[in-house]
């Protein structure tokens, strides 16, 4: 794996808690316009981190392309509300599309618990015949009231083999020992 693929995972992971549109005490839903902004966010932050520039709904209309100063796509970016096996999610469609001399892809979406198995197969068998690797970002949730998000996971899809890289709360305030964990303010003296 490219040093960038794993330099952007790694910056993508740590500024998915950066900035989060949500609190724990104040608001804990959020509304779909927020998240495509929060994840555009973090596109741009990374890209931006590793030197490189963002363009929004550029070139052959992804959500977001990664290129460097001379012009070079680094990587095409697409996001969705929607879960990869329902039908009208042609995200994985446009990457493919639009992979031809890029380092890699990014596809971010959300992967209900008792859909996972299909998501997951519908991602590694559009991406059977890519050796360009597609770095899926995957916020797993469950349905109570709404989306209740557990984890963001991360995997590096390639020849239709999806390799799981890491995994954490989706949400700051589960992440353990950090300034945005949940605790008990009363017994915290």
């Amino acid at each position: 794996m490219k040093r960038i693929v794993r330099d952007f995972v790694a910056l993508f992971n740590v500024l998915w808690y950066r900035d989060f549109p949500l609190a724990v005490d104040w608001k804990e839903r959020g509304r779909r316009a927020e998240w495509t902004t929060h994840i555009a966010v973090c596109v741009r932050s990374a890209a931006d981190l590793l030197g490189y520039f963002t363009h929004f709904e550029a070139g052959t209309r992804t959500d977001a392309v990664i290129k460097d100063a001379n012009g070079r796509i680094i990587a095409n970016v697409e996001w969705e509300w929607k879960q990869p096996y329902e039908d009208g999610f042609n995200e994985l469609e446009k990457l493919q599309q639009a992979r031809k001399d890029t380092d890699f892809s990014v596809l971010v979406t959300y992967s209900r618990d008792e859909h996972h198995t299909s998501n997951m197969k519908r991602i590694s068998d559009a991406w059977k015949n890519c050796d360009e690797p597609l770095l899926l970002f995957l916020v797993r949730y469950s349905w109570v009231v709404g989306r209740e998000f557990d984890t963001l996971e991360t995997y590096v899809v390639r020849k239709g083999r999806c390799k799981k890289l890491r995994a954490q709360p989706a949400l700051p305030w589960n992440a353990e020992s950090t300034r945005w964990a949940k605790f008990d303010r009363a017994n915290d003296r």
